[in-house]
Order: structure tokens, then sequence, then C-alpha cells
């Protein structure tokens, strides 16, 4: 049996209450088409929105020794899939998600997505990765059918719906401005299904525009959204209900630099940390919140309900650090111009440093996936961050354990 916080029943209680709601609508309301779609969408949002306002005052939330889960990670070891094996993989994963239900992992590169198939030593004593094979690769397309240019189309993220779709997270090249993105492409063709609406504020300008107006809500040109993650609580592969899909800058945005960050490519100060609701009708942007940074932030990964780990990098010490974050508490900063420096009434989202990767004595050139994996021999969870040195391939196996 999975482990089940107190912090979690809130999100288990919101998920049965949406399914009460939406069959209760579904049957009654007196309207049909779009606009029954559409007050069903109201009505869940609002729901969601009330019972997180509930779950915040939770007694177990508002203690600081129980706001976090009591978990750890031990390193396993590296593994460097031989090059007969992925001899027709593209050089460098930028990302990597897990399919429990194939178990197969799916992982991205520019603008192809990777099939691979692992297997694990089957003695408890010594876990290891024993093989990886690549089985298939499908390239992206976008509205048109057409392939994406692997020069213009950079992709960062990936995650898995129950649907068998992915989203992808990277940025474009358009002329002089680079386009940051969050598509859904289907998993067995490519082709681009959706893509989700974003913010201004996340919309670069051309560069006679910047240099004009140094105050306009802009990002740097090379900012993207890298970390991309569905709520695990959410995920019912077969009834359609609607899911969480949480993604964030890897940096500070232009606006949010405090003075003392102020240079390009700050990984310093606050990046925004985005909540998005998909599911009836178009895919709906619920909150943002103040992620605050130490480094690059690279990927999220949904433990369970309000609780997260993150992974920082830090190319140029070659290391990283994994995090737990908790978004329960945390303002919804949607609505706020700047996060520069300390915000009255804006709280932060919470995080604590559950492993330095430094501490591991091997070089970390540009550790940009992490996933969690299969169970292991001995019945527990795996995480795998991905490293890729020097256009060569490396996954870190680890342990994840629930004291």
């Amino acid at each position: 049996m999975e482990f089940i916080s107190t912090q979690a029943k809130p999100i288990i209680a919101e998920l049965k209450l949406v399914r009460f709601l939406r069959t209760c609508v579904s049957r009654f309301c007196p309207f049909s088409g779009d606009f029954n779609r559409l007050f069903m969408q109201v009505i869940l949002v609002g729901a969601i929105a009330f019972l997180s306002l509930l779950s915040f005052a939770t007694p177990a939330l508002a203690v600081k020794d129980r706001l976090f889960l009591d978990l750890s990670l031990e390193y396993l070891g590296e593994y460097q899939p031989p090059t007969k094996n992925i001899s027709n993989a593209p050089a460098g994963f930028s990302a990597i998600t897990y399919d429990k239900r194939r178990d197969r992992f799916y992982a991205v590169s520019s603008n192809e997505i990777v099939t691979l198939k692992w297997s694990f030593k089957p003695d408890p004593e010594e876990i290891k990765i024993q093989d990886i094979e690549l089985e298939s690769v499908t390239s992206l397309l976008d509205k048109d059918g057409k392939l994406y240019d692997s020069e213009t189309f950079f992709a960062k993220g990936i995650a898995l719906t129950p649907q068998q779709t992915v989203y992808i997270s990277g940025s474009q090249i358009s002329g002089e401005r680079s386009l940051p993105f969050i598509r859904e492409f289907d998993l067995k063709t490519g082709q681009l299904l959706q893509s989700l609406t974003l913010p201004k504020r996340y919309i670069s300008e051309i560069v006679q525009e910047k240099e004009q107006n140094q105050n306009t809500q802009i990002t740097q040109d090379d900012i993207t959204f890298a970390a991309l993650a569905f709520n695990a609580t959410g995920t019912v592969p077969t009834s359609g209900e609607p899911v969480n899909l949480f993604t964030a800058t890897e940096s500070t945005l232009v606006q949010d630099r405090d003075v003392s960050n102020s240079r390009p490519n700050s990984k310093q100060g606050k990046a925004r940390l985005l909540h998005y609701l998909i599911g009836y009708g178009s895919p709906m942007l619920l909150a943002e919140y103040a992620y605050p940074l130490d480094a690059a932030l690279e990927e999220l990964l949904s433990v369970e309900g309000v609780h997260f780990l993150s992974l920082e990098l830090q190319p140029a010490a070659k290391t990283g650090k994994i995090y737990q974050i908790v978004t329960s508490g945390a303002t919804d900063t949607s609505k706020v111009e700047s996060l520069k420096g300390k915000i009255r009434g804006v709280r932060e989202i919470k995080k604590k440093l559950v492993l330095d990767l430094q501490e591991l004595g091997i070089s970390l050139e540009n550790a940009s996936g992490m996933t969690f994996g299969s169970r292991l021999a001995d019945g527990t969870k795996s995480l795998i961050v991905m490293n890729n040195d020097q256009q060569k391939t490396k996954f870190l196996l680890f342990r994840l354990r629930y004291q």
C-alpha cells in the first residue's frame, strides 16, 4: 500500500468531491454543448479553490515540523548505456519521464521523443541498472504535420498524462525572439495537439523594444520552462478527470530580479511556479507561486498532494541539489507585477534540502532530468537523475525512503 500522509488526505477528499460534482452537473445541468462544459468547469474550479483554502488551514500544515514529509534518498550508483544500445538516439537527452502502465521511460531531445526499456539486476542485495535499450524514436510535428527544426526547437521538460499524451516544455526561436512554450503531443505519432496559453510576462520582446524600455514585463531570451510535473494524486488513467500540471521558469524574470542579482541569467532570486488545471474545455491557469532559487530550477516531481521534489543545477560548479518543496500556504502571485526583494503579504514556496549531489563525488555537467521509476527489487521506489556529460548520457539511480 502506498504511503498516505495526513497532508495528503485533504487532497484525496478534494478529488472525491470533484467526482461527485462532475456527476451532479452532468446529470442536472439545464444547459448543453459548450456552455454546459464551461459551466461545469467553473463549478469544479470553484470547488477546488475552496477546498484548497480549507487544506491550508489544516493543523498539520500549521506546524513547521510537520510541513515536510520525512523522506530521504539513497544513492545506488550510475549507469551509462553502451553505445550499441542507443546508437540511434539523439546526442544528449534534456528530460525524462516514466510510464508506470507500460514500464517504459520517455526521454526528449531537441525535436524527438525516445522510448527506453530498462531492466534492473534482480538481486535485492545489489540493486543496479542492468541494461537500457532504445525501442523507438518519435519525431515531434507541428499543427501542419511538419517536423520541428532541431536548430530552432529546444525541448526541456516532459510529463506523461493519463491519456497517453505528453506535455513538453521548452523554447522555440522565432525571428529575433526566443518564445517559451508548453505543448501537448500525441505520444504515438508525435503530432501537436494543443498549446497552453502563457501570460504575457513570459513572452520576450524583440531586441529593439528591450533597449527602449527596460521596465517592460519580459523574460530574457534564454529563459524557458524546464520543470514539468503532473500531480500524482490527480491522475486517474481511465476516467479523464481533471489533473493538475505544474511548471516553473528555470530562473528569474527580468522584472523579478533583485538589484544584487540584476545580471543576465541570474540563478538566484525567485522563479515563478505555475499551476494549470487540465480537464474540461481549455486548460486553465489557476495560480502562480514564488519559488526561492539557489540555482537553476531544472525539474519538478510530484510526491503526493502539495509535496514535490525539485532539482536545481549549478553548471559552473558541476553540482546540483534536490529539495523537497511544499506549495500549500504559498501566496498566489499571478497579480504581483514584481517579486523583487521581500514583498509584504507574499508567502513563498517552502523548501528543504534532501540531498546535495556534490557529496556523491561525481561530476555533474548537466543534470537536466529527474523522474520516478519502477519499484526496486526490495519494494522501494526508485528515482533517476539524468546527467549529460560531453554528449554522453548517464543515469544516476536512487532509492526513495519514507521514514
